[in-house]
This record gives structure tokens, C-alpha cells and sequence, in this order.
């Protein structure tokens, strides 16, 4: 008969399974199935057993060991298996001259950090001492305002429309800040990547064609439009072309580079033994070839230059750089005067200056000593005294005073 059906129909009840309780058997050899309720300890035992089974023989008694044996096998077994084992192995020897390793002894005890716990107070300094100093000033704000005789709640509205303020302005500042750093960076990677050019345009009213001054200004389609210099474009047409007087570089996005062109205008017409040369309002020569005198322009006679190159500043040297100066202050008293006509400049050494009129009236000044007073009174003369078909001249050689001659143009005769 199985064991685990005899105990569950047992009439006694429930059964004590071993020690293990009675999901985790032990062997029942060695154990009794006994019941609870009706069992009594087995004697020499803790364990009970039913009165009508036999209790199993007992054991004969172990006799005690002697003293002396019991001693030897305590010593034996105090003694640690690594001393056995270090006895059996043989020590290497080793050789006289080996170093041995110098241990650091420490000197001093090892002292606590401090430092996070330093760092820690003086932040809560920092935060306690800014909590005062703000609770002070709300407590002053408060304070001012009670004393303007403005009540809590207009106090607490005016802090909430504050705080509601600086929130929209912390947001719009936000977002400006953001859209600088997003404008530099795609400003940075065209100048290092992108913006290549398609096309180059010119404005601008000048005497040369679009061609000659997309050839002249050194810009190649493809190149890099971010990396065009104003200057350098400016240099390189000023040079090639006399005629311009300044270029401009503009960009018309996305791949279409402008150039703003001024064209100067011809200021100077020096006439020499057999050369002409043309300069513009700050030097520049223009051009080397014969020009009639045009609207505004003066015609300077009584020069001995040396060879110019177009493109360049002219540099007059030794008289004809004092011919020059006295040309340049002479034309900008004839313009503060709106003397147009007076437009041919004689600039002799040996004779007095020249100045004529419309080709019938000859101004005769000696040197530009008071040249302000001078002009003044020739133009007073022209626009009262002298009609507009007669021919003479006006001397004005004499300081503090001119007259007008009608009939020769010479002061000779």
C-alpha cells in the first residue's frame, strides 16, 4: 500500500511528515508515521509514536575517547592547512642584490574634504543674501506704494501685469536671439559653401558697355557671391576703365551679383605744345586724345607736362604744379560766382593770368592775392556793365578795385 494514500486515510487525522513539513518529504526510512492527537514521545527521542507500534532498538552508547588522543587530534586540527603547505613547498632564493620595494609610509593622517561642504555654505550665503536683498526691495516697493495711498489689490494687479510683461518681452527676446544665431550661421555656411553666381548684371549710366565692365571688374560666373569685396571690384574698374569714377557691389539674391557704376565727369582739359590730356575733378586722367570743351569744363593753357597714363592721378611737377594749384582755386571762385562762361584759363609765368569769357571778354588778374574779392567784383561787372555782345576786358590786377574796357580784349592796346 502506497504511503501517501495511507496517509490520507488515516483515522487518527493528521500526520507530522518528518521535519521537512509536508510538502518537502524526508526519507521515511529512517522516520515514523505517527499521528498527533494520539502519540507520545518516543523515550531517548523528541518524536512521538503510537502506543501499539514497537519502539525501534536503541543505539549502544559510544565509549569516550581517551584525554590524551582527544588533545593530540584538537592540535592537529588547530593547526592552519596553509602552514602545512607553506612547510612543503621550498622558498626560491633570491639574489643579494634585488631591490626591494620602498613602501610609503603615510606621515599624517588623511584629512576629511572639506571643499564640497565649503562650496555648499557659501551657496547658501549666496541664495539667503539675494532672497534678502530681493524681499527688501518688494518690501520697500510695497511700502512706497501704501504710502501713495494705492491699495493691496492694486499692488498685487500691478505686480501680475509686471510679471505677465516681463515674460512676453523675455519671449520676444528669446525668439530674436534665436533668429540672429539661425541668420549667422546660414550667413556663415553661404560664405563658406553656397551663394555661387548665375548671373551679373551692371546699372548705371556709363560711356561702356555691360560687357566691357563684367570683363574689367575681375568677377567669374560660379565664383562665390559672399566672397566678392566691394573694394577689390571697385580698384579693378577704376583701373581698367578711366571713366569710372566708383563701383558698387550689390547682391541680389539668390544667385545674381549687381554692379553700381558712376561714371566721373571731365573737370580739366589740358592743352599742351602737341598734347591734350583730360583730367577729372580729383586728377584722374581720363583720356590723352583731342576733346572739345564741353558744359562745365575748363580749358587750362600754358602747361609743359610730361607723358600720363589713363587710369592714373596726374602729378604735376615744378611749375605746372603751381600752374595746377592756381588753376583749382580759380575755377572753385568762378563756380561760387556762376561764371560758366568763363571757361579758358591762360597760365603763363610771364604774363599775368588769364581768364576768358565766352570768347569775347578777357579777365586779367595778377596772381590769386585776394582772388575771392577779385571774382567778385568781375562778376559784378559782367552781370551789371557789360551787355551781352560787346567784346573787351575787365582788369582786375589791382586790389579793391576793377574796371571794364569795351572794344579790345588786349590790356595791351
Amino acid at each position: 500500500m502506497d504511503d501517501n494514500n495511507q496517509n490520507k486515510t488515516n483515522p487518527f487525522g493528521a500526520y507530522r511528515y518528518g521535519d521537512g513539513g509536508p510538502n518537502r518529504p524526508r526519507d521515511i526510512s529512517s522516520d515514523l508515521w505517527t499521528p498527533i492527537s494520539t502519540g507520545v514521545p518516543m523515550p531517548g527521542t523528541g518524536k512521538l509514536h503510537d502506543e501499539n507500534e514497537t519502539p525501534p532498538a536503541s543505539q549502544p552508547a559510544k565509549k569516550p575517547r581517551p584525554a590524551a588522543a582527544q588533545n593530540k587530534r584538537t592540535k592537529q586540527a588547530a593547526k592552519p592547512k596553509s602552514a602545512a603547505k607553506k612547510k612543503a613547498a621550498p622558498k626560491k632564493a633570491q639574489p643579494a642584490d634585488a631591490e626591494r620595494p620602498v613602501l610609503r609610509e603615510r606621515t599624517q593622517p588623511r584629512q576629511p574634504d572639506r571643499s564640497r561642504a565649503r562650496q555648499m555654505q557659501q551657496r547658501e550665503q549666496r541664495v539667503r543674501k539675494n532672497d534678502e536683498r530681493q524681499f527688501e526691495k518688494n518690501r520697500a516697493h510695497y511700502e512706497t506704494a501704501r504710502s501713495a495711498g494705492r491699495s493691496s489689490d492694486d499692488i498685487r494687479r500691478d505686480k501680475a501685469r509686471r510679471k505677465r510683461r516681463n515674460k512676453k518681452l523675455t519671449a520676444v527676446i528669446t525668439v530674436a536671439i534665436v533668429m540672429v544665431i539661425a541668420g549667422i550661421v546660414a550667413l556663415v555656411y553661404c560664405y563658406a559653401y553656397g551663394a555661387p553666381i548665375a548671373k551679373i548684371s551692371v546699372s548705371g549710366k556709363t560711356d561702356y558697355t555691360s560687357e566691357e565692365i563684367i570683363a574689367a571688374c575681375g568677377v567669374e560666373l560660379g565664383d562665390n557671391m559672399l566672397r566678392v569685396r566691394n573694394r577689390d571690384v571697385n580698384k579693378a574698374l577704376c583701373a581698367a576703365l578711366p571713366y569710372i569714377q566708383s563701383a558698387k557691389v550689390e547682391y541680389d539674391l539668390p544667385d545674381t551679383l549687381v554692379l553700381k557704376v558712376t561714371q566721373t565727369k571731365e573737370k580739366y582739359l589740358i592743352v599742351g605744345k602737341s598734347s591734350y590730356l583730360c583730367l577729372s575733378e580729383e586728377g584722374k586722367v581720363l583720356s590723352l586724345k583731342k576733346k572739345k570743351v564741353k558744359e562745365g569744363q575748363f580749358r587750362l593753357e600754358g602747361f609743359d607736362w610730361q607723358d600720363a597714363v589713363e587710369g592714373t592721378v596726374y602729378k604735376p611737377e615744378g611749375d605746372n604744379a603751381a600752374r595746377f594749384e592756381n588753376a583749382k582755386k580759380i575755377v572753385e571762385q568762378l563756380e561760387l560766382n556762376e561764371l560758366p562762361g568763363a571757361n579758358t584759363l591762360k597760365l603763363q609765368t610771364d604774363h599775368p593770368l588769364v581768364i576768358q569769357y565766352e570768347g569775347r571778354i578777357n579777365i586779367y588778374l595778377n596772381g590769386t592775392d585776394d582772388l575771392s574779392e577779385k571774382i567778385s567784383l568781375v562778376a559784378g561787372i559782367l552781370k551789371n556793365e557789360v551787355s551781352p555782345n560787346s567784346q573787351g576786358y575787365i582788369d582786375a590786377r589791382f586790389e579793391g578795385r576793377a574796371f571794364y574796357n569795351e572794344g579790345s580784349m588786349s590790356i595791351d592796346g
